[in-house]
C-alpha cells in the first residue's frame, strides 16, 4: 500500500488520482476525513491523523510499502518532515519520495529551501530508499496571480522554465509505483523557460482574455502576499525568490519528466487551454 501525505493539496490530490487511475488503493493521512473523502473520494482508504501527533503517524505507517512526502510550507515543516522520516524507517517502509523545492540546501538564501535541504539530510542519513523530486515554479500559481487582467511580479525579463504540478504528480506515481528509482534526485521543469512578458502574452492568447505583465518592486509582492495571509517569513522568502528569477535562478530545462514518465511535460499552452475557464473567470464580487 502507498501512503499519500499532503493528499488534499495540488499536487498531493493529483498523486492520489493518478494512483488510482493505474490500479492502485492509495491510503491518505487526513484530519478531516469527511473533507478528504469529498475531496479524494471512495477509492482512497483515509487514516485519520496528525504531524502534530507523532503516534498517529506510526499507525498510519502500518502495512505501508512506500510512502508521497508533501508537507506545507511552514517554519515547522522540517519538524514534521523529520518525524515522517523516522517513522517510515522504524517502519521498515520500501520506500519514500518526497516532494522538495528547486536547489534545496541549507545555505540558501532562501528559508524555504534551507528546510527542504535539512529534511534531505534526513532523509539521506535514514537509510530509506528515497527519491527526491525539486520541481521549479508550479503553473497552477498562475489561476491566483491573475488579477485585474495582470499578472505582477518582481521577476523583470527572468526566464522561469515553469512545471504543471499534473507532471509532478506523473513523475510521483512513476517513481511509487516503478524501479530503479531509489537515491534520485529529479529537477522537474517544463519544456521551456519563458519570462512573464512571454507569460501574459501565452495565457491571452490560450484564453482570449487580454494579460499584461505589470512588473512591481519585491516589497509590492511581500505586502500582497502577506495581505492574503501569508506568514511573514514566507512572503519574505517569495519576494526574494522574484528577484532571484529575475537574475535566471528558474530558468533551466531539464529532461527529467520525460526520462522518468515517458512523456514530454506539458506546455503552458496546454496548461493555459486546460484552465482557461478559471483564467478568464471574473474576480469574486464583480
Amino acid at each position: 500500500m502507498i501512503l499519500v501525505i499532503g493528499a488534499t493539496g495540488t499536487v498531493g490530490s493529483e498523486v492520489v488520482r493518478q494512483l488510482v487511475a493505474v490500479g492502485e488503493r492509495p491510503s491518505a493521512l487526513v484530519r478531516d476525513p469527511a473533507t478528504a473523502r469529498q475531496r479524494l473520494g471512495d477509492q482512497v482508504e483515509r487514516v485519520v491523523g496528525d504531524l502534530d501527533r507523532p503516534e498517529t503517524i506510526a499507525a498510519a505507517l502500518a502495512g505501508v510499502d512506500g510512502v508521497f512526502l508533501l508537507t506545507t510550507q511552514s517554519s515547522r515543516q522540517p519538524e514534521w518532515e523529520r518525524a515522517v522520516i523516522q517513522a517510515a524507517a522504524r517502519a521498515g517502509v520500501g520506500q519514500l519520495v518526497k516532494l522538495s523545492v528547486f536547489r534545496a540546501d541549507e545555505q540558501s538564501p532562501l528559508q524555504v529551501a534551507r528546510q527542504h535541504g535539512q529534511a534531505e539530510r534526513v532523509l539521506a542519513q535514514s537509510g530509506l530508499a528515497a527519491t527526491i523530486l525539486r520541481p521549479v515554479f508550479f503553473m497552477q500559481n498562475l489561476l491566483g496571480m491573475v488579477h485585474d487582467g495582470a499578472i505582477a511580479t518582481a521577476a523583470g525579463d527572468g526566464q522561469v522554465a515553469m512545471v504543471d504540478a499534473r507532471d509532478i504528480a506523473a513523475v510521483a506515481v512513476a517513481t511509487l509505483t516503478g524501479g530503479g528509482h531509489a537515491g534520485k534526485t529529479y529537477t522537474l521543469t517544463g519544456p521551456e523557460a519563458l519570462s512573464f512578458d512571454q507569460v501574459a502574452s501565452i495565457l491571452s492568447r490560450q484564453t482570449g482574455r487580454p494579460l499584461r505583465h505589470v512588473r512591481v518592486p519585491p516589497d509590492t509582492v511581500r505586502v500582497a502576499l502577506q495581505g492574503r495571509g501569508m506568514a511573514a517569513w514566507y512572503a519574505d522568502d517569495m519576494a526574494r525568490l522574484h528577484g532571484m528569477l529575475a537574475a535566471g535562478y528558474e530558468e533551466v530545462v531539464t529532461d527529467d519528466i520525460h526520462r522518468v514518465t515517458g512523456r514530454p511535460p506539458r506546455t503552458l499552452a496546454q496548461f493555459a487551454g486546460d484552465h482557461a475557464g478559471v483564467l478568464t473567470r471574473p474576480p469574486t464580487g464583480s
